[in-house]
Order: structure tokens, then C-alpha cells, then sequence
């Protein structure tokens, strides 16, 4: 008994000082818990400040806190979302013109702050909660210099203005991006859905994945979909008119040796384009075999989409239907058309010189020429 103390009294020893650092843990985090929470209070206040610095000092600041603490995170992104809300909203009956200029603007500066901070969050501590920033002016925002995919899955932007946006590498799956505005816009590399009814118009989408999305009436005029654009003004044949009067067109694979690399071109697998506007749409050297321009008449109602004056030269469109489609003055140069549905399409003025037509059907197609 007497020999069997020592060794109950270093069992005690043990017990006692594992009481202790337990005690000191629990303390510590209780301390640095107070110390987050006044490290928030206080960035929350920097917020309201009317000093444009204190705003971005407590924009940073909860940056930070979302680095140094995961249960603060969602938290902390809910509260830069709703600044967003509250001071980059959407004016309502905001009506300006959107073209090309779009991409000029530029976000104040704690609009770009709290976007810069929200793309650099770890999304895996979001728990779920989607990033609301619906009805808010994110024109000019810049999102291009983070090495990694940025992830706004799920992301709610119905109704945002990213007009003139820098997007890349963004993941926007799963989004709502209903009427959002994405004019002039660069989005390089994203994963994109859930667009019905979008405003691309101008914007650089080559290299992103569209993954099956639904682009019906979605706005594409002038969109570009595939790698650096390379075009010169164009040239009318002597004695004849020139295919695209007043404006320009894509150099083809033989007077351009560039080329375009198709990891540089967007995935329009299985996309759904049905009454889209692709007027002056760039998308020359594209395998479009799957992606749905026009209705099935025996499935669905609705119209095709607007191809007018697009470039499509040297893309894949074999087995296509572009039944009732407009294709006036389209470039369609060395473009696969085998087997594709013309029936009723308009290619007036189209250009289609090494085009291929083996086995499409062309009942009521206006503006081929006649067969040799």
C-alpha cells in the first residue's frame, strides 16, 4: 500500500495539471473570442464612418477576421454582402446605355475593397450560406489577379450591373443570374448557368464553361466567345458587294496562323440559345455540334436565335438546326454545315465560300447561291 502512493500522488500530479491547461485553453479562447468580437465591433463602425479610408480600414479588418476566425466567417460575409446592398445598390429606373463603353468604369473604391475580400474568402467555411448581392452596382469590379478558382457558387445576382467587370476564373455555378448585366464584361475561364435572359452584349467570355446552361432570350450581341480576336476591315470582291459593308471580320485560318487554341474558346456544350440575340457574336472555330440555336417544333414554342452578322468561320455546326434561323451577312467561311437544318433560314448576304452543305436540308434557305 505504502509503495503503491507514489505513484497515485504522479497520477494526481497529472490530473491536477491537465485541469490546468484545459482551465488555461478554455480561457484563451474565451480571450481571443472577446477579442475578435471587439475587433468586429469595431470594423462594423469603421463601416459607417463618412471617411472613405475608416470604411476600407474596416472592410480589411473584417477581411482579417474572416481569416483568423472560422465561426466569425459567414458572419462576416453576410455583413460585407449587405454593405453592397445598402451602398452600391441598383438605382431603380437606371437606365443608361449599354455598349462597349461599359468596359471604361470603374467601382468606387470599398465597392472593389469588399469584392476583393470576398473573392479571397474561403468558400469551404461559408456553410452553405449563398454571397446576396442582388440589385447591386458592381460595375468595373476586378476580380483577375487570384491564382485560384474564385468561387461564388450559388452566388444570388439577380438583377446585379457587373457591366465592364473583370471576371476571371470565376465559378458561378448554381448562381442566380437572372437579367444580371454583364455588358463589356472579361470572364475568362468561369463556369457559368442559370442565365436566362442575361445581358452579355460585348462581353469577352472565351475560355469560360457554360456547362448546358440555359440562355434562352439571353442578350450575346457582339459577345466574344473564343480566343484573341483577330479582324480587319472588311474587303468586297472586285465587281462585287462586300459580304460585311461597314464593319469588320474574322481572318481566317489561312490568312492568320495565330490560330485559336480551344482551350481559349467558351464551352457551349449542350447551351441552350434559343431566342438569344448573337448579332455580331464572335464565334469563329467553335464545335457548336451541341449547342441548341433553335426549337424543336414538335417539343417546344419559341424562335431562334438572332445570328445576324455573327462570325462563325471555320466553326463545326454539322447536324445543327438552324431551321428558320437568321444568318444574314454571317461569316460563314470553311464552316461545317453538313447535315445541318436550314430549312427556311436566311443566310442573305452571308458569306460562305468553303463552307459545306453535303446533305443539309435547304428547303426554303434564302441567299445560297445556286449549285454549280
Amino acid at each position: 500500500m505504502v509503495a503503491s502512493l507514489p505513484g497515485f500522488a504522479a497520477l494526481l500530479a497529472l490530473l491536477f495539471t491537465w485541469m490546468q491547461v484545459t482551465q488555461t485553453s478554455k480561457e484563451l479562447r474565451i480571450t481571443e473570442q472577446g477579442q475578435i468580437t471587439n475587433r468586429f465591433n469595431a470594423a462594423i463602425n469603421n463601416l459607417g464612418s463618412t471617411s472613405l479610408d475608416v470604411r476600407l480600414g474596416g472592410i480589411y479588418a473584417l477581411g482579417r477576421i474572416m481569416d483568423d476566425s472560422a465561426r466569425d466567417h459567414p458572419t462576416v460575409v453576410s455583413v460585407l454582402s449587405a454593405y453592397l446592398r445598402t451602398h452600391a445598390a441598383v438605382l431603380t429606373g437606371d437606365k443608361r446605355p449599354h455598349t462597349e463603353t461599359s468596359r471604361q468604369s470603374s467601382p468606387e473604391a470599398d465597392v472593389q475593397a469588399v469584392m476583393t475580400v470576398l473573392g479571397n474568402r474561403r468558400s469551404d467555411l461559408d456553410k452553405g450560406d449563398p454571397i446576396d448581392l442582388r440589385r447591386t452596382s458592381l460595375r468595373g469590379v476586378q476580380l483577375d489577379r487570384h491564382p485560384n478558382v474564385i468561387r461564388f457558387r450559388e452566388a444570388v445576382l439577380s438583377d446585379a450591373d457587373l457591366a465592364g467587370s473583370s471576371l476571371f476564373n470565376l465559378d458561378l455555378r448554381g448562381a442566380w443570374l437572372d437579367r444580371v448585366n454583364l455588358t463589356g464584361a472579361t470572364l475568362t475561364g468561369s463556369r457559368l448557368d442559370n442565365l436566362y435572359g442575361a445581358n452579355f452584349a460585348y462581353a469577352d467570355v472565351s475560355g469560360s464553361h457554360f456547362n448546358g446552361a440555359d440562355l434562352h432570350e439571353a442578350n450575346l450581341t457582339g459577345a466574344h466567345f473564343c480566343g484573341d480576336t483577330h479582324i480587319q476591315p472588311a474587303q468586297g470582291g472586285r465587281g462585287t458587294a462586300a459580304a460585311f459593308p461597314g464593319r469588320t471580320r474574322w481572318l481566317s485560318r489561312a490568312e492568320d496562323d495565330t490560330g485559336s487554341p480551344a482551350d481559349q474558346c467558351a464551352d457551349l456544350a449542350n447551351v441552350e440559345l434559343i431566342g438569344a440575340n448573337l448579332t455580331n457574336a464572335l464565334l469563329p472555330r467553335m464545335n457548336l455540334t451541341s449547342t441548341v440555336f433553335c426549337p424543336d417544333p414538335s417539343v417546344e414554342l419559341g424562335r431562334c436565335s438572332n445570328l445576324t452578322g455573327s462570325i462563325l468561320s471555320g466553326s463545326n455546326l454539322k447536324g445543327a438546326h438552324l431551321s428558320g434561323a437568321s444568318l444574314k451577312g454571317a461569316d460563314l467561311t470553311n464552316v461545317d454545315l453538313r447535315y445541318a437544318d436550314l430549312r427556311n433560314a436566311d443566310l442573305t448576304g452571308a458569306e460562305v465560300s468553303g463552307a459545306r452543305f453535303e446533305g443539309a436540308m435547304l428547303k426554303g434557305a434564302r441567299g445560297l447561291p445556286p449549285s454549280p
